[in-house]
């Protein structure tokens, strides 16, 4: 019987990495056929070489990307913990874990006090402490030139306005230290604002009399 033999075609079948006793293979697709016209395909299949197929399960795939820690600083900061002002692109790092809150200050101050921040200050390096929060990503500089000094093209509102809003968003501002940080905002109050600490100290006195008086 005369046959006629049909040029092969090659389709690549792909399983799922790690699949248990699965490899991927190729399958070639011979159609032969007789005189009547009746055809048969006969299907052979050949295993891909094993350097091909360990290189593919060894590929890391994006779920165990994103189960991965992401690597610290020294301070405990990770990657990411961006804040943007909306109306200038001008950007700054802070901590993950506060990034939503210097962003919502920020767009308070440009969406409802007119301020159009040009430049901030963020994570610096260096050793977090009371007296800088700055490396551990805790604090803020908005459009600050020096301490206490900001660019008036930002159009910052003044220190009692923006005392106020910064504490709106669970922040202290540093223009309300008596040794004023204008333009500073942080998560902590490290310090208590100029004219409060003779309060306060009067306020635990009150307290301890009233208990003594007990």
């Amino acid at each position: 019987m005369r046959l006629a033999t049909i040029a092969a075609m090659t389709v690549l079948v792909v399983l799922p990495a790690g699949a248990v006793q699965q490899r991927y293979q190729t399958a070639s697709l011979t159609p032969t056929c007789d005189n009547d016209g009746r055809c048969t395909t006969a299907n052979t299949i050949a295993p891909m070489g094993p350097d091909f197929i360990e290189a593919l399960e060894s590929k890391p795939s994006v779920e165990a990307a994103a189960r991965r820690p992401r690597s610290l600083d020294a301070n405990g900061n990770s990657a990411g913990g961006m804040v943007i002002s909306r109306k200038t692109g001008a950007r700054a790092r802070v901590g993950v874990a506060y990034a939503a809150r210097f962003q919502a200050y920020i767009d308070d101050l440009e969406n409802n006090h007119g301020a159009r921040v040009l430049f901030m200050g963020g994570i610096r390096p260096g050793r977090c402490s009371p007296s800088s929060e700055h490396p551990c990503g805790k604090a803020l500089d908005v459009c600050q030139l020096r301490r206490g000094v900001v660019d008036a093209r930002c159009n910052l509102p003044g220190r009692f306005t923006l005392g106020r809003v910064a504490a709106a968003h669970g922040l202290f501002e540093g223009g309300r230290w008596c040794n004023s940080d204008y333009g500073h905002a942080q998560v902590d109050v490290t310090a208590a604002a100029c004219g409060e600490r003779g309060v306060r100290m009067v306020q635990r006195q009150s307290r301890s009399v009233q208990l003594q008086e007990r």
